[in-house]
């Protein structure tokens, strides 16, 4: 990701561009660790057990704050359950965005998107009160897709296959 040169501003009120940098200073503002995964582009953290996330886009306009959750399950087991959860979801709330996909591992993997327009820059309050929002609402969507997985396929936590009975 490359952006022009820009000045930071010293007033706390004055938005300006988020690069990787940026938002791991103000995550360390935040009194929280992350760790860079890929070099000006990706950091990785987990929060109430949920693994989060967080890229930019090549052109450094949107940051992608993605809880993840790896269900175990095969895909072709559980898909319409998902989309039915993710569905459900995403007519009862604005955001975070939730949809499953196939992991790397061929496995059932629930993803939570909250994206942030980057573009026109934001201020180091407005960036941490955003990742406040994209951390809490994934948490609480990932949760809510656990819950559904249990009742519709039997599925609990660590067993990787649904269980019934």
């Amino acid at each position: 990701m490359t952006h022009a040169p820009y000045a930071v501003p010293e007033d706390g009120v004055t938005p300006y561009p988020v690069d990787l940098d940026r938002l791991m200073r103000v995550f360390r503002q935040m009194g929280d660790t992350v760790d860079t995964l890929v070099e000006g582009r990706a950091a990785g953290a987990v929060f109430e057990g949920v693994p989060f996330l967080f890229t930019f886009d090549s052109q450094g306009r949107f940051l992608s704050v993605r809880a993840v959750w790896d269900t175990g399950l095969d895909p072709a087991s559980c898909a319409q359950a998902l989309f039915a959860a993710a569905d459900g979801w995403n007519r009862e709330k604005y955001f975070p965005t939730v949809y499953w996909m196939a992991s790397e591992t061929g496995s059932a993997q629930v993803c939570a998107d909250f994206v942030l327009d980057t573009r026109p820059g934001v201020t180091d309050s407005q960036l941490a009160d955003n990742l406040r929002a994209g951390i809490s609402t994934g948490v609480s969507a990932i949760g809510y897709m656990k819950q559904a997985a249990g009742q519709a396929l039997g599925w609990r936590p660590g067993s990787g296959t649904p269980h019934r009975g």
